[in-house]
């Protein structure tokens, strides 16, 4: 499995009216082509003014193959020509998912806010922090977090980097999740390890629009 994310930023106060001609005219287009969205948010806390969506594929031939066909098509199309001038920049990159992902979430539940984690990892480390994520971490914050929607890694665009996303019901409910994960002593054990191995971490907080499900 491969996953598009893309990341467009919006002038201030245009983003409603974006999400909303979007669901009327442009995500009815893409689920006519087959496309697969993993989610589609927009951010809560961090860079405002910013959709965040992310499209699964079994491979790079196949996102190639459903993309050409959704671009030739009128409606697809006319949806592009009324966003002229809504958008201040757009930009994507393509990931593979990791090994383990999917994965069995113990605590699945509602999702309120999505924690959307990207970490740069050193140079020529990516698989070694992959493997040591895998085995040691993951176990660990599956046990705390519960709710995994996806975990990847660079393939085309920005190098060395991982993106992991993570639902929950509530921002509340965050902060009481990862309050007792931090106080694990097993995750400072792991956290000793793998921050040797990062150069950068970021997130943002997300929230779906409601037309569109978070899988996972």
């Amino acid at each position: 499995m491969i996953v598009d994310i893309r990341i467009y930023t919006l002038p201030p106060g245009g983003l409603p009216a974006y999400v909303q001609r979007y669901a009327a005219e442009g995500y009815p287009v893409q689920q006519k082509h087959g496309l697969n969205c993993l989610g589609y948010f927009t951010a809560e806390v961090g860079f405002l003014n910013r959709i965040i969506h992310v499209w699964t594929y079994p491979d790079v031939e196949d996102r190639e193959k459903k993309r050409a066909a959704m671009g030739a098509d009128p409606a697809w199309q006319a949806f592009l020509a009324g966003n002229r001038d809504a958008l201040v920049a757009q930009e994507n990159k393509i990931l593979n998912a990791a090994p383990f992902f999917p994965m069995k979430n113990p605590n699945p539940g509602p999702v309120g806010v999505v924690d959307f984690r990207t970490y740069k990892v050193k140079h020529g480390r990516l698989a070694e922090f992959t493997k040591l994520y895998g085995e040691e971490g993951l176990p660990i914050q599956l046990g705390h977090l519960g709710h995994n929607i996806g975990w990847f890694t660079s393939h085309i665009g920005p190098q060395n980097e991982v993106v992991h996303m993570w639902a929950y019901p509530s921002v509340e409910e965050r902060a009481k999740r990862r309050a007792a994960m931090t106080a694990d002593p097993a995750w400072g054990a792991y956290g000793k390890k793998s921050s040797a191995l990062l150069a950068q971490m970021e997130n943002t907080l997300l929230v779906p629009v409601p037309f569109i499900k978070p899988q996972g």
